[in-house]
């Protein structure tokens, strides 16, 4: 058995909470009971997830994506009134890990990533992300690398050069980021989900692009910080999958 003030000490100090500017409160968004004895995971904190949780008796839920945000309302309504009555109603501690988890060099979306996708002389990318090289692929062997990896059917545009060695990637909703691939010189650019201007940016700037899924590329690192917590606890732990298919 742990104590939830130790859980949330112990995974500050680990993701090192606080290094990088995020967009909401992170680690405790919901206070549950002091003790727990089983912890569940998910990519994001919703209804789905929390009734999951709580069949399995979950005394805490670890997600990628929190219920609180900067820029979102502050008024108690709706959904976010809906996700905040169910937790309270449980007593069921919701903890939220963003940016934090998507760079961590051990346990983090990109990283994770990368070791998956091949990738070798690895640098950052911006803030968040990496860029690397990898073995020569063409456009459809990357392709179907991308699907093995994330479970998922990539979206993409083929504008790139027929072999493809050094690539840049950034989990989630980092489309923007094609602008740092591009003036590195890099032949393909991965990340989750595609916005309106990226196919016009992608074809002037001679570069693949690949959105492989928000939800499917930050399924790794939530799982791994949860087997991660296991393994230095002993607590129970369990990644529960609400499939998401953007």
């Amino acid at each position: 058995m742990l104590l939830r003030d130790d859980v949330v000490t112990y995974l500050a100090d680990y993701l090192r909470v606080g290094e990088i500017k995020d967009y909401g409160p992170v680690g405790l968004q919901v206070e549950g009971r002091t003790q727990v004895r089983r912890i569940v995971t998910g990519v994001s904190a919703s209804l789905a997830l929390f009734e999951e949780a709580f069949k399995r008796e979950a005394d805490m839920i670890l997600v990628h994506h929190g219920i609180l945000w900067d820029k979102e309302s502050r008024v108690v309504q709706g959904p976010f009134k809906q996700r905040l009555k169910a937790l309270l109603d449980h007593d069921v501690s919701l903890l939220a890990y963003h940016l934090c988890l998507d760079v961590h060099e051990e346990v983090g979306n990109n990283a994770l990533a990368a070791k998956a996708l091949g990738m070798h002389n690895v640098a950052p990318l911006g803030e968040i992300g990496l860029k690397g090289s990898i073995e020569e692929l063409d456009f459809a062997e990357l392709q179907q690398l991308l699907l093995y990896v994330f479970d998922h059917e990539p979206f993409a545009f083929s504008f790139g050069p027929a072999k493809i060695r050094h690539i840049g990637y950034c989990s989630g909703g980092a489309a923007g980021d094609l602008a740092l691939a591009i003036e590195e010189g890099l032949d393909a650019f991965i990340t989750g989900d595609v916005r309106e201007p990226t196919m016009h940016l992608a074809q002037e700037a001679g570069i693949h692009f690949f959105a492989a899924g928000h939800y499917a590329t930050e399924r790794l690192g939530i799982r791994a910080l949860g087997e991660n917590l296991m393994r230095k606890t002993g607590v129970e732990v369990e990644f529960i999958d609400i499939p998401n298919p953007a």
